[in-house]
C-alpha cells in the first residue's frame, strides 16, 4: 500500500515537504500516533505566499475545489466551523469528540476517527454530519488522494469537456487508484464515498 516514501513522492508536487514535530500541535487532546508519524515522515508544509500566513499546507488539484492539508500547527485551526465555532471551548453539539479534520475541500471535511483508526468523508451543509467511510487508515486516505490528484494532473485535453472530466478521464483515475490499491472495488469504494466526478 502506501509508505511514508510513496506518500512524500506523491505530494511533492503539490507543496513543500518537512518533517513537523508532535510539538507544534496545538489541540487540547493528544496527537494520534498515525498523524504523529505521518507530519514527522512525510511532514506536508506548503509553499509561504504571504509572511503573516506562512505555509499552506499541500493543495491537491482533483477537479473541482482543491483537497488541502494543512501543515501540523493549523491543524487544530481547521477545525473552527466543525468542532467549534468561534474557540475550542465554545464546542459544536453534533460534532463528534473522537473525529478530526485532517483536510478539505471547499468545506467538505476528511476526518480521522480517533477511535478507529478509520478516515471518514462528509458533505457540509446538510444539517447533520453523517460521514462515510473513505479508507480503513490515514495512509490509505491521503495516498488515495494524492493518487487521483496526480492522475487528474497527467490526463490529457481530451480527457476534459468544458473543463469537466468525461467518462475516459474518470475511468483513467479509477484505474490509476485501483493499480495504487490493488483493486477495482477498492478504488470504486472510495471515489463513491467521495462522490468523486459525480
Amino acid at each position: 500500500m502506501f509508505t511514508a516514501d510513496t506518500l512524500r513522492t506523491l505530494l511533492a508536487p503539490f507543496g513543500q515537504l518537512r518533517s513537523q514535530p508532535a510539538s507544534d500541535w496545538t489541540g487540547q487532546q493528544a496527537l494520534p500516533t498515525a498523524l504523529h508519524e505521518f507530519y514527522q515522515q512525510v511532514g506536508p508544509w506548503g509553499n509561504t505566499y504571504h509572511e503573516k500566513v506562512g505555509p499552506v499546507g499541500c493543495t491537491l488539484t482533483v477537479g473541482g475545489n482543491p483537497v488541502c492539508i494543512p501543515p501540523l500547527h493549523k491543524l487544530e485551526s481547521l477545525h473552527a466551523g466543525y468542532a467549534w465555532s468561534a474557540n475550542p471551548d465554545d464546542k459544536l453539539g453534533d460534532w463528534n469528540p473522537n473525529w478530526l479534520v485532517i483536510a478539505e475541500q471547499g468545506g467538505d471535511p476528511f476526518i480521522y476517527d480517533r477511535a478507529t483508526g478509520h478516515v471518514l468523508f462528509a458533505f457540509h451543509g446538510a444539517g447533520l454530519w453523517e460521514p462515510v467511510l473513505f479508507a480503513e487508515d490515514l495512509y490509505s486516505a491521503i495516498g488515495a488522494i494524492a493518487c487521483v490528484a496526480t492522475s487528474y494532473c497527467e490526463l490529457d485535453e481530451d480527457q476534459f469537456e468544458d473543463e469537466a472530466l468525461t467518462e475516459t478521464g474518470y475511468q483513467t483515475i479509477r484505474t490509476d487508484l485501483a493499480t495504487a490499491l490493488g483493486s477495482i472495488e477498492a478504488a470504486q469504494h472510495m471515489l463513491d464515498a467521495w462522490e468523486y466526478n459525480q
